[in-house]
């Protein structure tokens, strides 16, 4: 199965990546996956590396946006949207107005709204993510490879955050319980979630558990009000969907 389908997106949609572990490869990855003849943007109100495939032109925020947009689209690219380029080199994220406006020149606008140094687990300050008004549907991106590992800052962007949240003990042992406490938490990074939303977590690099059953005891603790539906994948995989944990 695709993430496309997975997701079960519909015709236009507004999709926000925040989290950990994958988000930027998961995002491209399905937006290489929507079919052609449908316009896709690629966006971000934090900041990302710029693409390597020709696939996805580079677009810069400035008036005269809508024509420069068109010409990709008939060309059948699929342009990232960024409002300038940063000293190390990343594209610097839009505002959440600009991405409304984006709405109006494709059918899918993708986001990534979250920034994590690479980890796969995140404690977010109050400021964070980024999540725009006009999302539709939030991924919450976990990296599996951090259950088992320890609670600190060599494996947690933040942790003490983490501990904070979740009541856990700087160096405790990161499982399930942990994650979804922390996931699932009224101060954490589903505060900002429009209310309209509809949240999906994608447990990432789940095909490297030693025992796929934590994968899948994740994926049940995070089912509830919120979140009808987790996606069990590796965003880099042939097949990147493993399975879909339902309530």
């Amino acid at each position: 199965m695709k993430i496309f389908e997975a997701f079960a997106l519909s015709e236009r949609e507004v999709v926000s990546f925040v989290g950990g572990g994958g988000k930027t490869t998961l995002m491209f990855r399905l937006a290489g996956e929507i079919p052609l003849g449908r316009n896709v943007i690629v966006t971000t109100t934090t900041k990302i590396y710029p693409p390597a495939s020709a696939c996805f032109p580079v677009v810069f925020w400035k008036e005269g946006l809508e024509k420069e947009l068109a010409e990709h689209f008939k060309s059948g690219l699929k342009p990232v949207v960024a409002s300038g380029l940063l000293k190390d080199n990343k594209l610097k994220g839009i505002n959440a107005g600009q991405v409304s406006v984006l709405q109006n020149h494709a059918e899918y606008v993708l986001v990534e709204a979250d920034g994590s140094r690479g980890f796969s687990l995140k404690g977010h300050m109050g400021y964070e993510p980024v999540i725009p008004g006009s999302t539709t549907i939030l991924i919450v991106v976990i990296g599996a490879d951090v259950l088992g590992k320890n609670l600190n800052g060599n494996n947690v962007h933040r942790p003490e955050i983490v501990s904070c949240l979740t009541g856990r003990e700087i160096g405790s042992r990161i499982d399930a319980e942990m994650i979804a406490e922390l996931i699932t938490h009224p101060a954490g990074i589903l505060r900002d979630c429009p209310s309209w939303a509809r949240v999906v977590p994608f447990i990432n690099k789940a095909d490297r558990l030693k025992d796929p059953g934590e994968g899948y005891r994740l994926g049940s603790l995070l089912l509830g009000e919120k979140i009808k539906k987790v996606v069990l994948g590796s965003a880099i995989a042939e097949n990147p969907v493993l399975d879909i944990i339902t309530g």
